[in-house]
């Protein structure tokens, strides 16, 4: 007797195609998945190399506009495009030498359907710079006569609205005068020299402390004064009235060669530190004015009233002042070269103060760069922050 096997082909073909179906639907599914799994991780290492092209470009550009005015535990955010996508870095001040970066990169090719991955990175950086430490509100050779209401005074200060971007600068004090073995320091009048101690003289001082800064000589100095466009030597050797300026939009004019800076930090060259050159014989300013940085001076520099200055004078000759109203703040080292009588008359002060120093070689690009910690400088924090 045989088995009625009518009707079982069409049954067998429908579930050979159900079964064929959903192999098919699975292998979409799992193409599909693989090609999102794909472009994800391309797009996940897409957003690393566009958060660390945001940290190489930040370091690259480390320049006192980023960084001048950002308080100790203050931060800044600067973002920017790229092909491919966009980058934030904020940068946090944690002491004025160590600088935390936070990077985040985001991809935005790719539509509304791809677009989006983002990733987050972070960089401890610690900054070099030039060894310009001078050890006195005025060091220099031979003899210094302080005459009227000058003050020479090695108290360290911190300027007026200059606190939140000195905290963490060390406050120790530091001597007045600092002169050669054969120097000497005399007051007549009511003036005045102060400073722990006021006074000293110290045979160390001799030609190579106004020529040789760590690893810098007076010459490469000097350089990169002239490199960064601020060599004054051109506008003679009598300048009257430095002083900040802008641009028609509001931005600090670095072009203008009168132009050294302000020393309000919230003014538009607040964080304008330049590096100035005059190649002598002699500088004399006068008509008031004010500036701040590092001022080089091949000869002689004198003062004539009324000049503010902030940051650090490093003069190959003689230096002095007359007239009322020049202050400095900061520190000077005069090498007096022809060995003559530095005479600081009139009201004049020279004030010392670490910060100002600090933040005048701190802020300037070509003196100062950030570099990655020598070891664990490099955290991702997609996990933490994302």
């Amino acid at each position: 007797m045989r088995n009625d096997r009518r009707g079982f082909a069409l049954p067998a073909a429908i579930g050979a195609l159900v079964i064929i179906g959903i192999l098919v639907t699975g292998g979409f599914f799992m193409a599909q998945q693989e090609l999102r799994i794909g472009v994800a991780s391309k797009h996940a290492n897409m957003a690393v190399n566009i958060a660390q092209a945001g940290l190489n470009e930040v370091m690259g550009d480390w320049n006192g506009y980023q960084l001048g005015n950002i308080g100790v535990w203050a931060d800044t955010t600067i973002t920017a495009s790229m092909a491919g996508g966009t980058w934030e870095v904020s940068i946090s001040n944690a002491n004025n030498f160590i600088y935390f970066l936070t990077a985040k990169g985001t991809v935005t090719e790719g539509g509304t359907r791809w677009a989006g991955a983002t990733r987050t990175i972070g960089l401890v950086t610690k900054m070099i710079f030039a060894n310009i430490d001078p050890p006195a509100a005025l060091t220099t050779t031979g003899k210094v006569v302080v005459k009227g209401t000058a003050a020479i005074n090695g108290t360290n200060t911190t300027p007026p609205s200059w606190a939140p971007y000195c905290s963490g600068v060390p406050t120790n004090d530091t001597t007045g005068v600092l002169v050669d073995s054969a120097g000497s320091v005399s007051t007549v009048g009511g003036g005045q020299v102060q400073g722990n101690p006021p006074s000293i003289q110290d045979p160390s001082v001799v030609d190579s402390t106004f020529n040789n800064f760590g690893n810098m000589n007076w010459a490469q100095l000097t350089a990169l004064a002239q490199a960064e466009g601020k060599d004054i030597t051109s506008l003679g050797t009598t300048i009257s009235a430095v002083g900040p300026d802008t641009t028609i939009t509001g931005r600090c004019n670095e072009a203008n060669l009168y132009n050294w800076g302000d020393t309000l930090p919230s003014a538009a060259c607040g964080a304008y530190f330049p590096l100035i050159y005059h190649a002598g014989p002699s500088l004399r300013l006068q008509g008031g004015g004010m500036g701040q940085g590092i001022l080089l001076v091949d000869g002689a520099l004198d003062l004539r009233g009324n000049f503010l200055f902030y940051g650090v004078i490093i003069i190959q000759g003689d230096f002095s002042t007359q007239g009322n109203g020049n202050r400095i703040i900061g520190a000077v080292m005069a090498a007096n070269g022809n060995v003559s009588v530095e005479s600081i008359t009139g009201g004049s002060e020279i004030t010392y103060s670490r910060c100002t120093v600090q933040r005048a070689i701190l802020n300037n690009a070509s003196l100062s760069r950030a570099r990655p910690l020598a070891q664990r400088s490099w955290v991702d924090l997609t996990a933490v922050i994302n």
